[in-house]
């Protein structure tokens, strides 16, 4: 299945574009993988940045250890980090507008 998403801005092999300006982008989705990770772990460089993403997993016979099972390392620079920061960013207050808020302290979200 591909998908035709409007992108405003620019990507990273692409020149400048005007302010204002779209370009339409293919999605082709029959190579996707598709993960699930309930964990994420951040690092990088002066020049790029690197998103880990596990599941979190604790043994019985070890209460105070967590085992990060890493299954997928997103490596970007920080042009490309900032963009997905803020998509992230919109995509989450979208959810909480429909929704409402998103309690992350899983302390205070089993109170409610």
């Amino acid at each position: 299945m591909s998908e035709e998403t409007p992108i405003t801005g620019t990507t990273n092999n692409q020149p400048a574009m005007g302010a204002g300006q779209q370009m339409h982008v293919q999605i082709r989705e029959d190579k996707m993988q598709v993960i699930y990770s309930n964990v994420s772990r951040i690092g990088g460089t002066l020049e790029e940045l690197f998103v880990d993403f596990a599941i979190n997993t604790q043994h019985p016979d070890q209460p105070n250890t967590a085992v990060m099972d890493v299954s997928t390392r997103v490596m970007m620079n920080f042009y490309s980090a900032k963009r997905l920061a803020l998509a992230l960013s919109q995509a989450v207050q979208r959810y909480e507008q429909v929704c409402g808020p998103i309690e992350i302290d899983p302390r205070r979200r089993n109170q409610r």
